[in-house]
């Protein structure tokens, strides 16, 4: 019978039936991680200005331009601030525990509901596997999996007490490896592969879990701020083999990448199709498992990847990543 029940559910969840949004204001909180630059300050703003919730925007670094802003948005002599910005770093175990302590405060002392965790903070570094030094790839890996599991796992008492909700923010790598970031796509398909099984699970408690796919912003985020360093330390830690094999494929594959490097300026999204897509999965009584924005060209190439056998799909990861290749810079 109870089978019997969750078959009824998820046909009715299918075809979208009792699909709303829900009404939200300052009595609604969500956490975001990632906070300093990027989409995670953009959400961040949004959940505050737009949707009038209380925000919990997570920092690496407090001393941030990001930060600084986000902290800016408290309204003079409000009787309560909607903006709580705090300090996050997700490879230390300590942190993760003194902001459940924080958080645990803040809902404890008021009607507040913790309606979302916002898991969006992660770390990318380009370079081929043999490139990347084990503390690279390890980085990105605790980063981007393993420290989203254990900040999800400390608040997921709280989030079950008030039926919140998570999102994931993944990445497309996460569905079709790309070349040069295998270690990146390698904890990106892990995070999407998690959130399938946490959305199994967790649905027997009343609570959702989102796959959040954005498209890309590392041109608009500090993701990838440090790729001049990384592409030193790589260096470094070559072998004369490897320097002498590699040589000029390397130096013009980190020219090509030096657009990338430096700490950008945070700025305010202005993309509306993707914020609505954010809105409702932060909002829908039943949000979709998994939504994508993308521009045409990642869609285009998203659907070749599906369609194509694996020679052709790996042809195409390189010519979607128009990057220098071995082959290119020995003509």
């Amino acid at each position: 019978m109870a089978s019997c029940r969750q078959l009824l559910r998820a046909l009715k969840r299918t075809l979208g039936l009792g699909r709303r949004q829900l009404s939200v204001g300052e009595r609604q909180v969500v956490l975001v991680t990632g906070c300093d630059s990027g989409l995670g300050h953009s959400l961040a703003v949004y959940c505050h200005q737009t949707l009038n919730m209380t925000v919990i925007s997570c920092c690496h670094n407090l001393q941030s331009q990001g930060a600084q802003l986000l902290q800016q948005l408290n309204e003079d002599g409000a009787r309560e601030q909607r903006m709580h910005t705090w300090q996050l770093d997700l490879l230390q175990p300590d942190s993760i525990q003194q902001l459940q302590v924080k958080l645990q405060q803040l809902l404890s002392n008021s009607d507040y509901q913790f309606m979302a965790l916002v898991n969006n903070a992660g770390v990318m570094c380009f370079g081929e596997f043999e490139w990347q030094l084990p503390s690279q790839i390890e980085l990105q890996i605790n980063c981007n999996l393993l420290g989203t599991m254990r900040l999800t796992r400390q608040l997921l008492p709280l989030l079950r007490l008030h039926r919140g909700r998570i999102i994931n923010v993944t990445s497309h790598c996460g569905l079709h490896a790309l070349p040069a970031l295998a270690p990146y796509a390698a904890s990106k398909a892990a995070l999407c592969s998690w959130t399938d099984g946490l959305r199994i699970e967790l649905q027997q408690y009343g609570m959702e879990v989102v796959n959040f796919i954005p498209g890309s912003f590392v041109m608009d985020s500090n993701i990838a701020a440090r790729q001049q360093q990384h592409a030193k330390q790589m260096v470094e830690g070559f072998s004369e083999e490897q320097r002498s094999f590699y040589g000029s494929y390397f130096t013009k594959f980190n020219e090509y990448l030096s657009m990338l490097s430096g700490f950008k300026a945070p700025n305010k999204l202005r993309d509306d199709e993707l914020l609505a897509k954010f809105k409702d999965a932060l909002i829908n009584t039943q949000p979709a498992a998994i939504y994508i924005h993308e521009p045409w060209r990642y869609r285009l190439y998203r659907w070749l990847f599906g369609i194509c056998p694996a020679p052709l799909k790996d042809w195409l990861a390189v010519e979607f990543c128009a990057m220098p290749t071995y082959e290119s810079t020995k003509r």
